[in-house]
């Protein structure tokens, strides 16, 4: 009997878990430099393939990376996305929306404390 209710508790629990999106690592987003990194590279530095490239008429791309985690639903959830912009060279601009991304991921470390690389 307590090893079926265990079973029934675990399958209940796991059916109100869900996600969405690719989950994608942003500790090297600070390696991500304008006007030299390709949507290619920054893709291989987040570990993931963003789930939305929009395409502009001017050649542009913003390219769109989220992941959203649901423990019970919209009751305990965790949301992450992250917008960049590239250029009609292809190379990368700027930050356009950022949610719930560290800020210490967008800094560079130099062993002893964050230090600024650049600014968005």
């Amino acid at each position: 009997m307590y090893r079926v209710l265990s079973v029934l508790s675990v399958a209940a629990a796991l059916a109100a878990c869900s996600t969405a999106g690719r989950n994608f690592d942003t500790s090297s987003l600070y390696l991500v430099t304008p006007g030299q990194t390709t949507l290619q590279q920054a893709s291989a530095l987040m570990h993931a393939d963003p789930v939305d490239v929009y395409r502009q008429s001017d050649g542009s791309v913003i390219a769109r990376w989220a992941y959203k985690s649901t423990l019970a639903t919209d009751a305990v959830y965790f949301n992450r996305e992250l917008w960049l912009s590239f250029g009609p060279d292809g190379r990368y601009e700027r930050v356009v929306n950022a949610i719930n991304i560290p800020r210490m991921n967008q800094y560079g470390y130099d062993g002893d404390h964050a230090a600024p690389v650049r600014s968005f």
